[in-house]
């Protein structure tokens, strides 16, 4: 055989568009597949398949395993299904739960692109507009981000582009079956989103365009397709929806819920905080607007510019000419869901994604763009205008990819240049990012592997932590998911950090997209010498600092040190139970000035916190700090509560604590002026200085008597010059600290002459505890 004068068999001309657009799906479903486990779970997932579990068993005899909430009224016609297969393959492990959910529903996703390609081929007969309808369904990249872990809206924009097929295939066939599948499909599709309910009288209404001019057996067929229609379309809402079967007067309560949701929704729209109760008009065509490439945009605006100008110069023509009919159809499905929104006030969050399935028809008529309306004696565009319109095509499709593969594989925080990019944090601050916190797999990720073989305590009480759930069985055995006061780490999206004061802890892993932060680690903010270490090393750092750089100021339940400004609670063999109660804290001022208007009269400023705002655990230890006010303070008194009784109580005197060292230097050239009760008594300056060692809390518990003789008894005030003495009674907080199992306490004496000083402790259900007497000149 002469090969050079084999024929082509590989020319496009020559493969059938079917093949020719499975070929393309494939390539995508091998992308997909390879890129599977970069996708994380959406916190809607887990409440998906609970609904699915949930009528599953209601279906197997269960009658009171339907959901009693507002998710009775999800449907399940694709949840199920993931379900059924999820038992069939005998799946037990998370990771391979959540991974075929994803791959059946990208699957899904692929399917809907090769439908709508098939679509484009039968109304245009051109198999590379019908390539570009095809590639343009599946190149959006909040679409592609969401056809892997949305299992909700992206099914549901497939079932609307099979919809609008079968409809074109039912008009074109014109018989029963053809009705009778769409009926079934669109009646599926309502159970899966209430938009589909558009379908039923803009068929309905098609039809009876047909019924008028026809004749008799034309119009018997017509009456025939559009009762079978309504009939299988209200059947399969019956039928595919266990909630209703016992009532289907019940869809109309699950109508008014599903477009209603109980709880209202926060959304940031323009920078404003938005409930989705009250979204302003323009919210869904913001928000389509700045979140699809721009280029495909004016692609889509030049197709409906199109379809509107030739309907309005031959309106008379919509009747007869069943493509531009068609056209007229899915303008209406791409417009009318949008002014029921807003006519209704339906309550929409999350960005537009109850709205996907807009973007098949919007699809189908930005490649209509190119494609003139058949009509006898015309001819198809001008070359250039053609040229232009591919130029266009060709630059979005290539720009929706080079997102898709740069924002990979969170391509659902695309944004275009309709919006401010540049500044640093600006979007995240306009519009939500990552609005379902898929992102927090890559988080776990990087933790797990800069973190190689250590347990990592993660909060885990959020919707922030379910992507635990794709990792594999060893790694999540690494992660233990935990309470935020127990937590060395966080996940945070951007909308958590938004909600963060600046610099309320330190970021170890972040991830941008356009200059705005989307997800970042955090560790709890320690201030230690300036350094912060990530995850448990942040305590095991500051624990070991501090014991080799402080002893206790004071000892309790807790022991409790003063270092860098902050107070710091540290307790060996910490339970949870231990750190359960609140943390007072009363701050006594040098200055009573300094105390707050609602504290005057008390002496004290007062702080409550709970132990986790700022303390975690490590290896059976735990640890939290609290910063110190600004102002001197003469003393503190701490301790925990619960239930209105104090469980433990310490008082410190931060200044003495600060010049410990200092007082004990300057004692090293004195001689004790007296010894009583294992006390020192120093004269140092215009100070009598207290010294015990060793000493613990219970040494200084007993309050200090100090009477001071003047020497010249006109120095005493006229309620003392009975007594003959002055009493400056203190308790050791007011004058005293403790450090390295020593006591001091430096008590300030009068700047007149003495002739003697008697100083001790005493208990008033003990008495004198210890007593010294002495006279300050010997």
């Amino acid at each position: 055989m002469n090969l050079l004068a084999a024929p082509v068999m590989n020319s496009p001309r020559r493969i059938p568009f079917p093949a020719l657009a499975a070929a393309v799906c494939l390539l995508f479903a091998a992308v997909g597949i390879a890129v599977l486990d970069d996708y994380g779970i959406s916190f809607d997932e887990l409440t998906q398949r609970g609904i699915a579990e949930q009528n599953a068993a209601y279906l197997m005899g269960d009658s009171d395993a339907l959901p009693q909430n507002h998710n009775r009224f999800y449907g399940i016609v694709f949840e199920l299904p993931l379900l059924l297969a999820e038992r069939l393959l005998g799946l037990q492990d998370s990771r391979d739960i959540y991974l075929t959910r994803h791959l059946l529903t990208h699957l899904f996703f692929i399917a809907g692109g090769f439908i709508c390609g098939l679509l484009a081929w039968r109304m245009f007969n051109n198999r590379w507009l019908a390539l570009l309808a095809l590639l343009l369904f599946l190149l959006h990249p909040r679409l592609y981000a969401h056809s892997f872990s949305n299992s909700k809206d992206i099914p549901f924009a497939v079932m609307f582009i099979i919809a609008l097929y079968l409809t074109h295939r039912a008009f074109r066939r014109d018989t029963a079956g053809a009705f009778v599948l769409l009926g079934v499909v669109v009646g599926l599709a309502v159970n899966m989103r209430p938009f589909a309910l558009l379908f039923i009288p803009a068929i309905l209404a098609l039809r009876g365009l047909d019924f008028w001019p026809a004749g008799g057996a034309a119009r018997r067929r017509i009456l025939l397709t559009a009762g079978v229609f309504a009939a299988a379309a209200l059947l399969a809402i019956y039928a595919s929806h266990p909630y209703y079967w016992e009532n289907p007067l019940r869809y109309i309560d699950g109508l008014q819920t599903l477009s209603r949701h109980p709880t209202p929704v926060e959304n940031l729209f323009r920078g404003q905080i938005v409930p989705s109760d009250a979204v302003p008009a323009d919210f869904i065509p913001v928000w389509f607007g700045i979140t699809t490439p721009p280029a495909l945009l004016l692609l889509g605006a030049a197709g409906i510019a199109a379809l509107l100008w030739r309907g309005f110069r031959a309106p008379g023509r919509v009747g007869r000419n069943g493509e531009l009919r068609f056209r007229l159809l899915l303008l209406a499905c791409f417009v009318l869901p949008v002014a029921v929104v807003i006519i209704t006030q339906s309550h929409i969050y999350d960005g537009w994604r109850h709205m996907y399935f807009l973007w098949a028809p919007f699809c189908l008529l930005a490649a209509a763009s190119l494609h003139r309306i058949p009509r006898p004696g015309r001819r198809g565009l001008t070359v250039t205008r053609r040229i232009a319109l591919c130029a266009l095509a060709a630059a979005g499709l290539g720009g929706a990819a080079y997102a898709i593969v740069s924002l990979h594989p969170h391509q659902q925080i695309y944004f275009n240049l309709l919006v401010n990019r540049a500044a640093p944090n600006e979007l995240r601050q306009q519009y939500e990012l990552d609005d379902w916190r898929t992102g927090q797999l890559q988080g776990l990720e990087y933790l797990l592997e800069s973190y190689p073989g250590a347990t990592l305590y993660v909060k885990g009480r959020s919707r922030a932590a379910l992507n635990w759930l794709l990792l594999p069985a060893a790694e999540r055995r690494r992660i233990a998911l935990s309470d935020e006061w127990a937590a060395d780490f966080r996940l945070q999206s951007d909308r958590d950090l938004r909600r963060m004061p600046a610099a309320a802890e330190p970021a170890v892993y972040q991830r941008r997209a356009y200059g705005s932060v989307y997800l970042a680690v955090t560790a709890p903010r320690l201030i230690w010498g300036g350094g912060v270490r990530p995850g448990a090393a942040v305590y095991r750092a500051a624990y070991r600092r501090l014991t080799a750089a402080a002893s206790p100021a004071a000892r309790s339940d807790f022991d409790v040190y003063i270092h860098d400004g902050a107070l710091y609670y540290v307790k060996e063999n910490c339970r949870p139970e231990d750190v359960a109660p609140r943390i007072f804290l009363h701050f006594y001022p040098v200055n009573h000035n300094d105390l707050s208007a609602q504290r005057g009269e008390y002496g004290f400023n007062h702080r409550n916190f709970n132990f986790g705002r700022l303390g975690g655990f490590f290896d059976g230890k735990c640890i939290t700090q609290e910063p110190l006010p600004d102002y001197p303070i003469a003393r503190i008194r701490t301790g925990q509560i619960a239930g209105g009784e104090t469980l433990w109580q310490a008082e410190l005197n931060p200044a003495v604590y600060g010049r410990f060292q200092e007082i004990e230097a300057g004692l090293a050239g004195l001689r004790p002026v007296a010894s009583a009760g294992d006390f020192e008594l120093y004269l140092d300056g215009g100070s009598l200085v207290y010294r015990r060692e060793p000493c613990d809390a219970a040494d200084v518990g007993a309050r200090f008597y100090l009477h001071l003789f003047p020497a010249d008894a006109a120095e005493l005030p006229a309620d003392r010059q009975a007594h003959g003495f002055v009493n400056l009674g203190f308790d050791f907080p007011e004058y005293g600290a403790m450090r390295d199992g020593k006591c001091l306490a430096t008590a300030p004496l009068p700047d007149y002459p003495l002739a003697r000083i008697r100083t001790g402790q005493h208990k008033p259900e003990a008495g004198q505890l210890w007593q010294a007497d002495f006279r300050p000149g010997r």
